[in-house]
């Protein structure tokens, strides 16, 4: 029965690669958000945990409260940084958030295909699930016309769960849980076919689980460059903003952004 147990969990933990889009981004800078930001046809807005409105247009205008703010040369260049890193950080978190689900989809995919055969209801359950997963990143970050769009409302003060939250984790899990009979039932079959040969059965699915590991590898290294290239982003504007609310008149109580993990960037 270990073994059995054993095959079981190899099997499941694959079901836990979607977390790598959370995970990645999250280990890489833990970037926490105090306050609000929304990115909606090329506008900024920042809530500050106080209350005030900070926006910057889409030609790098600065209102705070609503009143245009004049600019140095210097000051420009941080608002500029500012915006722009933003700007790039949005598209870089779908990406992320897309390569998490392709990972998960393709190591799931192969399991079931494994253990249940081509044609199996799971594995079509799954493939539901992600394309309503994927659904749901379109819904977070497109308008209707096509721009990228960004609401930090709703997250709990972390950049990466805009990736992917734990309501997107909860729904894999409950479909795990509702599997295990499934997976139980095809692992006895499976054992069957070694000829209640235990030792056998285990061999062949840990060279089953290291041979996807393998082909998973590489896309998840992947993954963590790109979360780590988003990291050096968001410390950008990190910085930026902190040169915004020390130099610029009505911006003292700007702190949307956070970064702790890496170096601070300097300029």
């Amino acid at each position: 029965m270990k073994t059995v147990a054993a095959s079981l969990i190899l099997t499941t933990a694959f079901i836990a690669q979607p977390a790598l889009a959370h995970v990645e981004v999250d280990n890489q800078c833990n970037m926490e958000l105090h306050g609000s930001v929304t990115f909606d046809h090329g506008d900024l807005t920042i809530t500050t945990e106080s209350g005030e409105k900070v926006l910057i247009t889409p030609s790098h205008q600065l209102y705070v409260e609503n009143k245009a703010v004049n600019l140095d040369t210097d000051e420009q260049r941080w608002v500029s940084d500012y915006y722009t890193s933003i700007e790039t950080a949005i598209p870089m978190t779908v990406e992320i958030a897309r390569d998490g689900i392709k990972i998960a989809s393709f190591a799931i995919t192969e399991v079931f295909t494994e253990l249940l055969g081509e044609d199996n209801d799971l594995s079509e359950n799954f493939d539901t699930l992600f394309s309503d997963l994927s659904n749901e990143i379109d819904e977070r970050f497109y308008a209707a016309d096509g721009t990228y769009k960004f609401d930090s409302t709703g997250l709990d003060g972390d950049w990466a769960d805009a990736a992917w939250s734990e309501e997107f984790d909860d729904k894999i899990e409950s479909l795990v849980e509702r599997s295990t009979g499934h997976l139980l039932m095809a692992i006895g079959r499976q054992m069957l076919f070694e000829d209640g040969d235990m030792d056998a059965f285990a061999n062949r699915m840990e060279n089953f689980g290291e041979m996807i590991e393998q082909r998973v590898e590489g896309q998840a290294d992947a993954l963590e460059s790109k979360a780590e290239a988003l990291c050096t982003v968001l410390a950008k504007a990190d910085y930026a903003e902190s040169r915004m609310q020390k130099n610029i008149a009505g911006l003292s109580g700007l702190d949307l952004l956070e970064t702790t993990g890496q170096l601070p960037l300097k300029q």
